[in-house]
């Protein structure tokens, strides 16, 4: 009988260092920059606090969305838990701040896929595609470009809507100025406040973002829908190691579906296929 006892417990212990062996491996394997995060024990993430569907902050703090569920999801394919994901808000403003700081180490924020920012920022392959659209109030007589000649649209500090509006509409053969028809805000809410003040007459975003403000006295224009929005993971261009493994995880969920299923739990609109 303590033969047998000592035979398992042989067994047992030559099981467990095969798997801290493969556990060690695998962390080994890891880029340095992903063995850094993992090392200390924290995913450090930039999110939206105020984009329903994508990331919103409850009145306890808590951080829930699809964007949210992809970060503890690239968490997790480092070895980590799900819980070891430290969230932070971030606007359209100071996302690539925190990157650059490295105060975060990744942005999962509705972060639009540009030429411009790919020189600034590693984008992994786009995990969302979305496309601009103006959000107004039922009421409002507007029902294309032309309507918005002499009105004031919202935007948000930094975002890209703004410049792709002015260009969509002149290619419609409307013009629309910086001057005359756009007003900045520094966030969502307080554009949809300014449409419910009066002091904007539309609300323009990519759509998924806007049917997060929908209530009874507003619609969004199925007329007005331009410039279609690659959201990417963002991370600081001197991190080359994390961008690749964040790059090869998304590629392979995007592939076996995986983002589709966390898109669609998560009640946020297919992605937009151009």
């Amino acid at each position: 009988m303590m033969k047998k006892l000592h035979g398992m417990g042989a067994l047992l212990l030559s099981a467990l260092a095969i798997l801290t062996f493969t556990a060690v491996s695998s962390a080994a394997t890891l880029p340095d920059d992903v063995q850094a995060i993992v090392k200390r024990g924290e995913l450090r993430v930039g999110v939206k606090s105020d984009v329903p569907g994508f990331s919103m902050q409850d009145l306890s703090g808590n951080y829930a969305g699809m964007e949210v569920d992809l970060a503890k999801k690239l968490a997790e394919a480092m070895g980590l838990k799900a819980d070891d994901v430290t969230f932070t808000a971030v606007t359209a403003k100071t996302r690539g701040q925190l990157l650059d700081t490295g105060d975060i180490d990744m942005v999962l924020a509705t972060f639009t896929i540009t030429e411009e920012r790919k020189n600034i920022w590693n984008f992994s392959s786009p995990y969302y595609t979305d496309a601009v659209s103006l959000l107004v109030k039922k009421n409002s007589g507007i029902s294309g470009y032309a309507d918005l000649v002499s009105k004031r649209i919202g935007v948000a500090e930094g975002s890209t809507s703004k410049d792709a509006l002015i260009k969509a509409a002149k290619e419609n053969g409307v013009t629309l100025t910086d001057t005359n028809n756009i007003q900045t805000f520094p966030d969502y809410p307080s554009i949809k406040a300014a449409l419910d003040a009066g002091q904007v007459q539309a609300f323009c975003v990519d759509g998924s973002i806007l049917s997060g403000y929908l209530d009874p006295s507003t619609e969004i224009l199925t007329s007005v829908r331009f410039a279609p929005q690659e959201y990417g993971v963002a991370t600081k261009l001197s991190n080359k190691g994390l961008a690749g493994f964040v790059e090869e995880q998304i590629k392979g969920w995007l592939s076996d579906g995986s983002i589709d299923k966390i898109i669609a739990k998560n009640g946020v609109t297919p992605s937009f296929k151009k």
